[in-house]
């Protein structure tokens, strides 16, 4: 509804409206084209999806909020950027205008290409980024349980000579290094979480932790392999001699 008579209407203008009228201490008095007069109230932030009508002022509607009223701009939000193209076809089939040639709708299409190719490139990036991490992660692990493994050989050879198989020192050092590497990938997966939603990052999905997570043990674990297998192969008496 319009505003009382009695009651001054105010306005609002963005910083670009107050600079361009030299009201940049945002006090001041507006008259539109059809002679009304409006106090400036105070200043308003845009939304970037409306820089394209700056400068705005905007002001109290003069139309009867129960009678129909014309509308000259109508801006429609897209969530994602892939849903421009079937919002813009949903609402032009919506408008119900006699005569199509009288609209013109404009969308950032263009920009949501741009958009989604960088964040392709940014997810391709993240991807490489880290598999090259697992990569020397996996490597660090091998060469650690290597050096442990030679010192634990007097160890595993007593082991093998009381009776223990080749298959279950296997185990027995990937079900340790499993074990390790699960409680590393959850403390790890704790800290970013932390991190983050200190320094007030957006946050990865569940399932993103749980496959980083699943995929950290599984790196250790086949790491571990090759070394498991080193121990298990020795020779017990020669293992044995070891001062």
């Amino acid at each position: 509804m319009p505003p009382p008579e009695n009651v001054e209407p105010s306005a609002w203008a963005s910083i670009d409206a107050l600079e361009l009228l030299g009201m940049t201490d945002g006090v001041g008095n507006v008259t539109t084209l059809l002679g009304r007069d409006f106090d400036l109230a105070g200043e308003v932030q845009t939304p970037g999806y409306l820089a394209f009508l700056e400068p705005v002022i905007v002001v109290p509607s003069q139309f009867d909020r129960s009678e129909p009223a014309p509308v000259a701009v109508l801006v429609v939000v897209a969530a994602r950027p892939d849903l421009i193209a079937p919002v813009s076809q949903a609402v032009q089939s919506v408008l119900g205008v006699s005569d199509p040639s009288t609209i013109t709708i404009s969308t950032s299409e263009d920009l949501a290409d741009l958009r989604a190719i960088i964040e392709q490139q940014l997810g391709s990036f993240g991807r490489e980024l880290v598999v090259a991490v697992f990569a020397l992660t996996g490597v660090l692990v091998a060469a650690i349980l290597y050096g442990l493994v030679m010192l634990r050989r007097k160890d595993f050879g007593r082991r093998r000579a009381l009776g223990a198989s080749q298959s279950f020192i296997v185990m027995l050092l990937l079900i340790q290094v499993a074990a390790l590497a699960a409680v590393g990938a959850f403390f790890g997966s704790a800290g970013a979480l932390t991190g983050l939603l200190l320094s007030g990052d957006p946050l990865p999905g569940v399932d993103y932790f749980i496959a980083v997570g699943v995929f950290a043990v599984a790196v250790g674990v086949l790491a571990a392999v090759v070394p498991a297998w080193v121990a298990a192969t020795r020779d017990p008496l020669k293992e044995l001699r070891v001062p």
